[in-house]
């Protein structure tokens, strides 16, 4: 879950946030498209067509930064697909 999240030098208010992560057998880090971010935001947030850089700070401490593309906004939902490497993601125990 996410707490707070930059998208570019915006920071964004975020009613609901999460991050969907898939790493394939015998790799030890998602691939550029294989990790995705849904967003809700407070109240109506215009966000631009195309890609944007993310700053994510999770509930769990960690903080997450990859590129993205934004595929969906309606104003207040938001969702990016991955294009480039997500940094910061630790999927140890």
């Amino acid at each position: 879950m996410v707490e707070r999240m930059l998208v570019g030098d915006d920071d964004v208010g975020v009613s609901y946030a999460d991050v969907f992560v898939v790493v394939r057998e015998g790799e030890s880090e998602p691939g550029p498209n294989d990790w995705e971010v849904t967003l809700r935001t407070c109240g109506q947030h215009h966000l631009d067509p195309g890609e944007h850089d993310l700053s994510l700070d999770a509930a769990d401490g960690s903080h997450l930064r990859g590129r993205a593309l934004l595929r969906f906004s309606d104003g207040l939902r938001h969702l990016f697909r991955g294009d480039g490497r997500l940094t910061g993601y630790d999927d140890a125990p």
